[in-house]
C-alpha cells in the first residue's frame, strides 16, 4: 500500500528533552547541582531529582516518580557511574553524565530559556528571581539556582537575573510567579493528559530547617508532576514553617487564594518533617480556618462565571499524591495538512514555540497521525522516514534545532517496504509459504470482498473437488477408530483421489442454502473469475455426466459428450427455467480450498475490514538466526501493528502444541497481535490458551471465527 497521491494531516509537537537527575543519598551538593543544571534549561522545573542509597537502589516511590515523568533520560550528578548505569539500564533510559549533559545523550535535546519568547525582566524592570548564593537548600528549591558560569550567559542573552536578599522575596516571587525555575516551564504543555488535570487547592510545604534535604527533594519532585498546561491550576509553595517575622507575607497569600470556586479546602498543608501542631500554628497566623471537610471537593463548571473563593479560607492537613499520578506527554502541537506526491515529504509549519532568533538550540520533534499512524513502531521503519529519527510514544521523533519557520523532509514507505524492513530484521529470510504462494496469486479486493458476503464460502466447499486427504477421511469413517486406515490404504485414497473428476454442479442442487442463495453466490464466484458457468451433458452412450463450459461450441450447434463425442443434449429442467446452468471452480480455486488457501484470504479480508490500512500476507516461512524454522497463516502490518496469524479449517484443530508453536512465533517477531482464526467454531479452552499465553507475553488476541469472517 502506497500513500502517494493522498492528502495527509500530520499533527508535530515540539519539546524539551527532559532528565531526572541521580544524586547520592543525603547529597546536598548534587541537589544544589541538580537545581542549577535545571535552571538553565527549558522545561527544568519539571525534572525530578531521585537520590540513589549507598546499595545503588532507590526508593519505590521514587522509582515511580521517574516513570510517571515520563522523562526522557538519566543524569548522574554524584553517583557512582556503575549504580547509575545498573538504574538506567533497569528503566531501559539513555545515561549522560552531568558534565555531558549539553553534548551528549537524548538529554542534550533543549533549549536555553532564553531563546524562547519571553519578556526579558518578569514585570518590565525587576529580573526573573534566583537564590542568593550559597543559600539555605529551601530558596534553591523553590527558586531555582545558576553557576556564575550559566548566570553570565542569561545576561548575555538579554535575559534580567536577580538574586533575592531577603527571604521572604523567595516566598512571594513564587506566589507572583517571578522565579527563574518557574520560567523553564514556557512553552511547556502538556499534549495529552489522563486522567485530565483539575484546578486544585494551593498546597504550601513546610521545612523544619532550613537546609531540609528531604523535605526540599519531596516539594521539588512534588512540583515537578503538576501539571503545566493550560488547565489544572495547582498552586505549590515551598516554606520555612517560622515565617513570624514576615510581616506582609499573610496579605500576599490571602490575595493569591482568592481563586475560581471550583475545589474545596483552599490550602493543603503537607510536611515530612515538620509536626502537625506546628502545621497548625502555621495556618492559624496565615488567617486561615480548618475545613469542616475532611477531604478535597474538586469540580469543574462550565458556560457560565465562576465566583471567586473569598475568606475565610480554609485548609487540610495532606497531600493526595493522586492529584499529580497522572499520565502525560509533552508538547506545543501543531497541524500540518501537505499532499503525498512522490517518495519524500516536506512538512513546513510555523513553530508553535515562539523564540527570539531564526534558529535556537536543540529540541524533539515529535510527527503523527496521518500516514506515520499505518506504520509499524520499529526502529528500522523510523529510518525509513529520516535518517536520525526513531519511535517515541507512537510517534516518529527527530532531535532538530527549535526555530521559527520549520522545514522537516520525511520519506513516507509503503506499507511493504515497512513490513520487509521489519521482518529483515528478526527473520533471516521470509519467504512465500507455499501456501502463502497459492494465496498471493488469488489475493484482491474483488476476492476478498466476495469471500466476506454470505454464503459464497461455503460454495466454493461445495465445488471443491475431493481428493487425497478428503477421501481418507470418508475412508476411514467406514472404519472403526480403533482400526486406522493402512498406508496402502491412504496410498490409494492420495492415487485415486489426485483423478477425480473437477466437481461441478448447479445452483439447484449446489447442497447448500435455498436456489436463490446458492445461486446468487455461485454467480458471485463467476463475477471475479473464480468459477466458469456452463452446461451439464449425461451421455447415453458412455454414461458420463460432464461439464460443457460456455463458449462458441455451445451456443451453436448440436450437444456432444466431450468423452466419446456422442450427440446427446444438455439437461434441463422443466420451465420455466429451461437449460440448466451449471459451475465449476477455476482449477486454481480449487486447489486453494483443498489446501486450506482460501480461509487465508478470508481473514485477511476480515482484518482489512477491521482496520484501516492493513498489508498481509497469506502464508509465510520464517527462519530465524538461531536455526529455527517457523510459519505463519497470515504475517503482516494493520494500522501500525505488526500480526502474525494461525487460520485453520477446523477450530478444533487449536491443540496446545499448536498454540505454543505459534506463540513462539509471536514472540520471536515481537508480534503486537495475534490472530487465532477458524471457518467454524473455535474451542472455548483453547480460547482461553490463547488468551492466557498472549496476557503473558503482552500480545492483543484477536479470535475470528466463522462470522466474524463476513461483512
Amino acid at each position: 500500500m502506497s500513500f502517494v497521491g493522498q492528502s495527509a494531516l500530520f499533527k508535530v509537537t515540539v519539546r524539551p528533552a527532559r532528565a531526572a537527575y541521580l544524586i547520592a543519598e543525603g547529597s546536598q551538593d548534587g541537589f544544589r547541582r541538580a537545581v542549577q543544571e535545571a535552571t538553565s534549561r527549558w522545561g527544568g522545573q519539571t525534572e525530578p531529582i531521585i537520590p540513589v542509597r549507598e546499595d545503588g537502589t532507590i526508593a519505590s516511590n521514587h522509582r515511580r516518580i521517574v516513570e510517571i515523568a515520563h522523562v526522557d533520560g538519566l543524569v548522574n550528578v554524584d553517583v557512582s557511574a556503575s549504580h547509575a548505569k545498573s538504574l538506567a539500564a533497569s528503566f531501559t533510559m539513555h545515561l549522560t553524565p552531568i558534565e555531558h549533559i549539553d553534548v551528549g545523550g537524548v538529554t542534550r535535546c533543549t533549549t536555553h530559556p532564553a531563546d524562547l519568547g519571553l519578556p526579558a525582566a518578569v514585570d518590565g524592570s525587576n529580573g526573573y528571581v534566583i537564590a542568593p548564593e550559597g543559600a539555605p537548600l529551601w530558596q534553591v528549591a523553590a527558586a531555582g539556582d545558576l553557576t556564575a558560569e550559566a548566570e553570565r550567559g542569561f545576561r548575555d542573552a538579554g535575559m534580567a537575573v536577580r538574586r533575592t536578599h531577603y527571604e521572604n522575596e523567595i516566598g512571594e516571587s513564587q506566589v507572583w510567579r517571578h522565579t527563574l525555575l518557574g520560567a523553564t516551564t514556557a512553552w511547556m504543555n502538556e499534549d495529552f493528559a489522563r486522567p485530565a488535570p483539575m484546578d486544585s487547592p494551593t498546597a504550601i510545604l513546610l521545612v523544619s530547617e532550613a537546609n531540609d534535604l528531604d523535605g526540599c527533594v519531596s516539594f521539588w519532585n512534588l512540583r515537578a508532576l503538576r501539571a503545566v498546561g493550560l488547565h489544572g491550576e495547582f498552586p505549590m509553595y515551598l516554606l520555612p514553617v517560622d515565617i513570624t517575622n514576615w510581616t506582609t507575607w499573610p496579605g500576599v497569600l490571602r490575595g493569591a487564594l482568592q481563586r475560581p470556586d471550583q475545589f474545596s479546602p483552599d490550602v493543603l498543608l503537607a510536611s515530612s518533617s515538620v509536626e502537625v501542631e506546628a502545621m497548625h500554628a502555621f495556618a492559624q497566623h496565615m488567617g486561615l480556618k480548618p475545613s469542616a471537610e475532611d477531604q478535597v471537593r474538586r469540580s469543574m463548571t462550565f458556560g457560565k462565571e465562576v465566583p471567586k473563593r473569598s475568606a475565610p479560607f480554609t485548609y487540610l492537613i495532606g497531600f493526595p499524591i493522586d492529584f499529580v499520578a497522572f499520565e502525560r506527554r509533552y508538547g506545543m502541537p501543531g497541524f500540518v495538512d501537505v499532499p503525498m506526491i512522490g517518495e519524500k515529504t516536506a512538512l513546513r509549519f510555523t513553530s508553535p514555540v515562539p523564540t527570539k532568533l531564526a534558529y535556537g538550540g536543540l529540541s524533539l520533534v515529535s510527527i503523527s497521525d496521518g500516514p506515520i499512524d499505518a506504520l509499524p513502531k520499529r526502529e528500522p521503519v523510523a529510518r525509513l522516514v529520516a535518517d536520525s529519527a526513531e519511535w517515541h510514544d507512537g510517534a516518529i521523533q527527530i532531535p532538530d534545532r527549535i526555530q521559527q519557520n520549520w522545514r522537516i523532509e520525511l520519506r513516507i514507505p509503503t506499507l511493504a517496504a515497512a513490513y520487509e524492513a521489519v521482518l529483515g530484521e528478526l527473520t533471516t529470510s521470509h519467504p512465500l509459504s507455499d501456501k502463502g504462494a497459492i494465496g498471493a496469486g488469488l489475493l484482491g479486493e474483488a476476492a476478498t470482498g466476495a469471500l466476506g458476503e454470505p454464503n459464497v464460502f461455503e460454495a466454493i466447499r461445495q465445488l471443491t473437488t475431493p481428493r487425497g486427504e478428503d477421501i481418507a477421511k470418508k475412508l476411514q469413517r467406514l472404519f472403526s477408530k480403533a482400526q486406522p486406515l493402512t498406508e496402502e490404504q491412504r496410498e490409494f485414497a492420495e492415487e485415486f483421489g489426485g483423478r477425480s473428476e473437477r466437481v461441478f454442479k448447479s445452483a439447484e442442487r449446489l447442497g447448500y442454502g435455498s436456489f436463490e442463495s446458492a445461486h446468487t453466490a455461485l454467480e458471485r464466484l463467476a463475477g471475479i473469475g473464480w468459477a466458469e458457468r456452463g452446461f451439464q451433458t449425461a451421455c447415453s452412450e458412455c454414461k458420463i455426466k460432464s461439464f460443457v463450459p460456455f463458449s462458441q461450441e455451445t451456443a451453436r450447434g448440436v450437444a456432444r459428450c466431450p468423452v466419446c463425442g456422442t450427440s446427446t443434449n444438455y439437461t434441463r429442467e422443466p420451465d420455466p427455467r429451461g437449460l440448466v446452468v451449471h459451475y465449476r471452480l477455476d482449477g486454481r480455486v480449487d486447489f486453494a480450498n483443498d489446501s486450506g488457501v482460501i480461509a487465508h484470504l478470508m481473514v485477511i479480508g476480515a482484518l482489512s475490514r477491521r482496520y484501516n490500512h492493513a498489508f498481509l500476507k497469506p502464508g509465510v516461512d520464517l527462519f530465524f538466526a538461531d536455526g529455527t524454522q517457523g510459519e505463519a497463516d497470515v504475517l503482516g502490518v494493520c494500522d501500525g501493528k505488526l500480526v502474525s496469524g494461525e487460520v485453520k479449517m477446523s477450530g478444533t484443530r487449536f491443540t496446545e502444541n499448536q498454540i505454543n508453536k505459534d506463540m513462539d512465533i509471536a514472540r520471536r517477531l515481537r508480534s503486537d497481535v495475534y490472530v487465532m482464526a477458524a471457518t467454524s467454531p473455535i474451542d472455548s479452552e483453547a480460547k482461553q490458551r490463547a488468551k492466557d499465553s498472549c496476557d503473558q507475553l503482552g500480545v492483543e488476541l484477536v479470535i475470528l471465527e466463522r462470522d466474524d469472517l463476513l461483512h
